[in-house]
């Protein structure tokens, strides 16, 4: 299946409902969201997806999920674009994690063979090549892993210190 880029950019959207989504992928394992994809229309159900962080550091890969739901069309999301007749595509996502910072920095995805890709892509819904996305997914899996027992560790840690 293909691997997709979403973007996010603080400068544009804050985004106010992620801690609580965060929290839910916590608890449930999985948030549901909508979000844009660009011009992409061949996004299928099922196809991987990684988020990046840009405009404002720390900038880097911090999510991933799966579509939930092919491309429709709708109002554009910026309401300056909306207010004159533009659309935008979205897409259903599954989020199956998100991190407030990244858990792989733009500089580190500069290395072999990461750096073939640009990273900091103009718009959502944009194509991971295969072998990129090959190498990063066990790179991530890792990441977040390691960042899950980070979490753990440091709930025991505050609940030990109440108790």
């Amino acid at each position: 299946m293909a691997s997709y880029v979403y973007a996010w950019n603080p400068k544009l959207w804050d985004w106010p409902e992620q801690p609580r989504e965060r929290r839910r992928i916590d608890t449930r394992g999985h948030v549901d969201i909508e979000w844009a994809c660009g011009r992409a229309r061949s996004i299928e159900p099922g196809s991987r997806a990684f988020f990046v962080r840009l405009g404002v550091p720390p900038k880097g890969i911090f999510g991933s999920g799966y579509a939930l739901t092919a491309p429709w069309e709708d109002v554009h999301w910026l309401d300056e674009k909306a207010q004159l007749g533009v659309r935008a595509r979205y897409l259903k996502l599954r989020l199956d994690a998100l991190f407030d910072t990244p858990l792989i920095t733009l500089d580190e995805l500069e290395t072999p063979p990461f750096g073939r890709f640009r990273w900091t892509v103009r718009q959502s819904g944009t194509r991971l090549p295969s072998a990129i996305a090959d190498a990063l997914e066990p790179w991530w899996e890792v990441r977040v892993s390691d960042a899950r027992d980070a979490q753990r560790r440091a709930k025991r840690k505050r609940a030990g210190a109440k108790g």
